[in-house]
């Protein structure tokens, strides 16, 4: 059995209040709750979510849940140190991403701040472990997730225009060419997707991206 199994199994018959409470914590709030829901839902134990308190962090909540449920602490370290360096593996790979081209030249007048908090609109993400997968399923996920965007945008982006094409690339200047019905068209090597940032002078950083949730 293992880890995610374990706290599923001695969290079922138990209040999150109660747990919360086994934890050392005096007060239970809502976002203390929400972070010990989502740990057994999540691959990576929650140690991908950012939480911070007076008491814990990621690893420190982590750890305090299974000292709270009586798990051998042994085992559990070792358990959660795999899971944390699988983590670091996966946000060190290369972050798998589906571009939606519109063929988009910046004409005069049009703000770079405004292109620059719609960018996300067409750099579309994929879980962090998701180049783990074998190839024909990415790509798969790749057409999927082309046609659901095409469908829930209209085929048409703010600031950007018309969807012409998309690019699932799949490692550094490399891309599958993807129709906007899904199909695939082709392969591309050596394009690299323009990018609107707008920032802190001397850093790539697209501020706006901050308040964009990166679903991992």
């Amino acid at each position: 059995m293992n880890l995610h199994q374990e706290l599923r199994l001695r969290t079922q018959h138990l209040a999150d209040a109660d747990v919360v409470r086994g934890m050392g914590y005096t007060t239970v709030d809502e976002a203390v709750l929400a972070h010990l829901r989502a740990i057994p839902e999540s691959p990576y134990l929650g140690l991908e979510k950012e939480y911070r308190d007076a008491r814990y962090g990621e690893r420190g909540f982590l750890e305090a849940l299974c000292r709270c449920l009586g798990l051998d602490e042994a085992e559990t370290l070792a358990d959660i140190e795999y899971v944390a360096e699988r983590l670091a593996e996966d946000r060190a790979a290369f972050r798998h991403l589906l571009f939606a081209d519109t063929d988009y030249v910046r004409g005069p007048g049009t703000p770079i701040f405004a292109m620059a908090f719609t960018e996300h609109y067409r750099r579309l993400k994929f879980p962090i472990g998701f180049w783990r997968l074998p190839f024909e399923e990415r790509l798969a996920s790749a057409c999927q997730k082309a046609r659901e965007h095409m469908q829930d945008s209209g085929g048409r982006l703010v600031t950007w225009g018309d969807i012409k094409r998309y690019h699932y690339f799949h490692a550094q200047g490399e891309s599958v060419v993807i129709s906007p019905r899904g199909e695939i068209l082709g392969e591309r090597s050596g394009f690299v997707p323009p990018r609107a940032t707008f920032g802190l002078e001397g850093s790539d950083e697209n501020l706006p991206d901050l308040f964009v949730k990166d679903d991992e």
